[in-house]
């Protein structure tokens, strides 16, 4: 149930690039920049699309929570689990049809692996923060969106371990106060290990914050660690780009574990021994039969696999298959490549591949195919036939069209 809605012009592209090299990669100090998103009804209806596409298609796999004044509502949730928007539905109407108060609310995390056009327009984004062999993104993002009416953020005064890029939406204005310095003694906080620390009493330190009122299609950037609070002034949504801090320790420990026959070895059992355990990690150092290469070296190539992976994807997370179109285009249908580098050729334990928007794609050996990887840097259109025609050499005709239109499928290619 995918809706393709064609790419246009939606953002200050000078405006971006600028607050990208001035704040990237660590985003240490807060940034507005008024009217950044020069069409954000286009980018609303991108999410709306996506949300559409997940309650029809696979609500179970939707990634939503619903909130009251400083509670999660678990019965609220499902509410909005069970009621798929209708055709042409708003986010912010979808909120005020299922909800039964103006001061609920809701959050939807991975909302760009709903819509193709959705990940494209942030994966652009995020190409201006990324600068590959300088820093990157090794842990991926989160993007979200945020949809509310009346009232204060459910979570009181809060802070996040990451920084928070919020795109405001609208149709209504929102209001945001930010702490730059920590003005909170123990008493009037209260810690969490979600937030770090929280407080509801909120009123009596807004005088000491800085105050942002955004209107529709302004933009906020909040450092990690940074005390904060919203109010929303009406009916509205934003989005919300979370750029995750390196994980060095799961990173590493998911390649060892990848790279080792003990690790893809059967599941120990629910309950093992600690021995059972113990050997467990001794086996995964030893040195397969019939490889040549040492451990470390096979830990390196998992993790520069996964994030050649994440490469293909712009650093996002993958498209859900309800996100990846159903059929084949039509004959003559113009295409072109969703975003550059979304393909990549590697080798992984099973043979060579192609990496597409982080899937694996086999392929038969002795392929070169740099040439598809050049051209993904290319904005000109092609027809399927085209695509098909510009595959490796080594290829017969009908391998040629089958592996075009595996790469659409899998959300590569996609219209104009």
């Amino acid at each position: 149930m995918s809706s393709q809605t064609s790419r246009t012009t939606t953002i200050d592209i000078q405006k971006w690039k600028a607050f990208a090299a001035a704040q990237a990669p660590d985003f240490t100090g807060t940034s507005f920049l008024s009217a950044l998103v020069t069409d954000p009804g286009h980018v609303s209806r991108l999410i709306d699309d996506s949300l559409r596409t997940a309650t029809h298609s696979a609500p179970g796999d939707l990634r939503l929570r619903a909130f009251r004044p400083g509670a999660f509502d678990y019965m609220l949730t499902k509410r909005f689990i069970d009621s798929p928007l209708a055709p042409d539905e708003s986010a912010v109407a979808w909120r005020a049809r299922t909800a039964d108060s103006r001061e609920a609310c809701l959050a939807v995390n991975d909302i760009s692996s709903w819509s193709l056009p959705l990940a494209e327009w942030v994966a652009a984004l995020v190409r201006e923060i990324v600068s590959e062999g300088i820093h990157e993104l090794p842990s991926g993002t989160d993007v979200y969106t945020f949809v509310a009416d009346s009232g204060w953020t459910p979570f009181g005064i809060h802070k996040d371990s990451e920084p928070s890029l919020i795109f405001h939406l609208g149709p209504a204005p929102k209001e945001v106060w930010v702490w730059q310095e920590n003005p909170f003694d123990a008493s009037g906080i209260t810690p969490s290990p979600s937030f770090g620390h929280i407080t509801f009493d909120i009123e009596p330190h807004l005088a000491s914050a800085e105050h942002h009122l955004l209107q529709p299609g302004d933009f906020l950037c909040i450092p990690k660690d940074t005390y904060h609070v919203f109010r929303n002034l009406g009916p509205s949504a934003f989005l919300g780009l979370t750029l995750y801090p390196v994980k060095s320790r799961p990173l590493i420990t998911e390649a060892l574990w990848r790279s080792a026959p003990a690790g893809n070895g059967p599941a120990p059992a629910a309950y093992p021994t600690g021995q059972e355990i113990a050997d467990r990690a001794h086996a995964l150092f030893e040195q397969p039969a019939g490889c040549d290469a040492p451990l470390a070296d096979r830990v390196r190539d998992e993790l520069t696999l996964g994030q050649l992976r994440l490469r293909t994807t712009g650093y996002l997370s993958r498209p859900h298959s309800a996100a990846l179109p159903g059929d084949d285009p039509a004959d003559g249908a113009p295409l072109r490549w969703a975003h550059p580098g979304v393909v990549a050729a590697t080798r992984t334990g099973s043979g060579p591949a192609l990496l597409v928007r982080g899937r694996s794609l086999p392929v038969p050996e002795g392929l070169d195919f740099t040439a598809v990887e050049r051209a993904t840097h290319s904005e000109r259109p092609f027809t399927l036939a085209e695509l098909g025609e510009a595959l490796p050499d080594g290829l017969d005709d009908a391998s040629r069209t089958t592996l075009a239109r595996k790469l659409h499928a899998l959300g590569a290619v996609t219209a104009p």
